[in-house]
């Protein structure tokens, strides 16, 4: 099985470490405030906050409504704060989680006022160096080719790119809430 192309768990726990929630308020929430990034299904929702549950990083709680259906309450575990707290802090491995994973990231740190977002930041730009070290390393194995040439440049400038990028993180971020 692959792996997910978005940090979707993580991201439902981010939202209940803050309060606890029904299914739909944390589907509105993703595609609030995080549909910039993402688009998801509430299939999508429903579906990992079963498999959370499951392996115990949410509890859930059926609350009753008078003039509507009952509803499910979701409420993080020590487990799974533990979880989301883990996965907040460290750096993303590949290039194309730029995208999709780190931003969602910075948003937590700031949505829950979390302390380390310099860390992660750091931590992210020393993950950068060692990336461009390894492309160096693999492009000095392989003929000097226009191809091959052209590759590499491709793949240092998206680097050098990101890391540029966290440098704006820094400046946009400092000092400000999520938003």
């Amino acid at each position: 099985m692959g792996r997910p192309s978005v940090p979707l768990a993580e991201a439902l726990l981010g939202f209940l470490m803050q309060s606890p929630l029904h299914g739909y308020d944390l589907h509105r929430r993703v595609e609030e405030e995080l549909g910039y990034v993402w688009h998801l299904t509430i299939g999508n929702v429903y579906n990992t906050l079963r498999r959370l549950e499951v392996e115990g990083q949410v509890t859930s709680e059926v609350q009753v409504q008078t003039d509507r259906p009952s509803r499910k309450v979701y409420r993080i575990t020590p487990l799974g704060r533990a979880r989301f707290l883990a996965w907040v802090r460290q750096p993303v491995r590949a290039l194309r989680d730029m995208r999709t994973e780190f931003p969602v990231k910075l948003y937590f740190f700031r949505l829950l006022d979390l302390e380390g977002m310099d860390d992660l930041l750091e931590a992210q730009e020393a993950a950068f160096r060692e990336h461009l070290a390894r492309l160096r390393q693999g492009a000095s194995h392989h003929p000097p080719s226009p191809l091959n040439r052209l590759v590499f440049e491709f793949r240092r400038s998206q680097i050098e790119a990101a890391r540029k990028w966290l440098h704006t993180c820094r400046a946009e971020w400092a000092g400000g809430k999520a938003g």
